[in-house]
């Protein structure tokens, strides 16, 4: 396997953040306190010296604004000089497979009317999240099952590429999706931690082990 290290990004908070609306298939745009938060993010992650062979982002504005702010920001000098980025960074590469999970009729809603106008449903749903769908949605298993084609299809991509590393510009989600799909655990472990807007979760491959490894979840400064 030549992909090395994935750089998993959640995007920055949404107009919707605020007030608790349910925005996953939802195309809403980014706050001011996301675009803070994601330049505030891209600014850390200079100290990690990250020269990603692969760029991928979902083609959600939420995600393709976090994406544009990232790459404005990931190569700027203190003099806030941003000359080499475009030769440096390659393309983005949008990927629907990577898009937020479809929470149906809820889309809109805040979670607090969902709790209250659809609790029984709620509740089903709850019980069994990664193989039940809200109404009209979709199941987090078929979220991760899109996710997986992906992995599989940028591993093969960058198989020439020597210890390569991916960008990948997401939503909580699918970062939930992926982590437990490289580190082989169950997909009823994915609400196990936190993946916070602007964060970063790093993921390495260890070769020697034949395993991917964490070298952090929801990081909001680069160690």
């Amino acid at each position: 396997m030549a992909l090395k290290s994935l750089y998993l990004i959640r995007h920055g908070h949404t107009e919707w953040h605020a007030t608790g609306g349910v925005a996953g298939s939802s195309d809403i745009a980014l706050a001011e306190q996301g675009r803070d938060a994601i330049r505030q993010l891209a600014a850390s992650l200079q100290q990690m010296m990250v020269t990603p062979q692969a760029w991928y982002c979902s083609p959600m504005l939420r995600t393709r604004q976090s994406s544009d702010l990232l790459r404005e920001h990931w190569w700027s000098d203190e003099t806030g000089s941003t000359a080499a980025a475009d030769r440096i960074l390659p393309d983005t590469l949008l990927d629907a497979r990577l898009v937020e999970l479809d929470f149906g009729d809820w889309e809109g809603m805040t979670w607090a009317d969902v709790h209250e106008q659809h609790a029984d449903v709620m509740q089903a749903w709850a019980e069994d999240w990664v193989n039940r769908a809200p109404p009209g949605g979709e199941r987090f298993a078929s979220q991760a099952a899109r996710c997986q084609a992906w992995l599989e299809e940028a591993r093969k991509a960058l198989a020439d590429v020597e210890s390569a590393s991916a960008v990948v510009v997401s939503h909580g989600g699918s970062i939930r999706a992926l982590l437990c799909l490289c580190l082989g655990w169950s997909l009823q472990r994915a609400m196990s931690f936190r993946v916070d807007p602007a964060s970063l979760t790093h993921l390495q491959f260890d070769a020697s082990e034949a395993r991917w490894l964490t070298r952090g979840i929801n990081v909001r400064r680069a160690p």
